[in-house]
């Protein structure tokens, strides 16, 4: 009878180690590619809080994104970075 326990014990374990398992595979399936790097290049943006006082943010550009004062070459932003005309 003991050893029967230990054994349903055991196997309720492993069961629990393979669900984790399958859990965390199908997790990181679903999440994708991770988003570009941040780089160092930005600028600092004075913004208005909702409570009406000023601060100073930095806003940080992503790596490949352009914005007309980093585009080097000079070519037209797509997509969500378009200026709008």
């Amino acid at each position: 009878m003991t050893g029967f326990l230990i054994g349903t014990a055991f196997a309720v374990l492993l069961a629990l180690a393979i669900a984790t398992v399958v859990t965390g595979v199908v997790t990181a399936l679903k999440v994708g590619p991770p988003p570009p790097p941040i780089t160092r290049h930005g600028r600092w943006e004075l913004r208005t809080l909702p409570d009406g006082t000023p601060e100073y943010t930095w806003i940080a550009r992503q790596a490949g994104h352009f914005s007309p004062e980093t585009n080097p070459h000079n070519h037209k932003p797509h997509g969500r970075h378009r200026i709008p005309q």
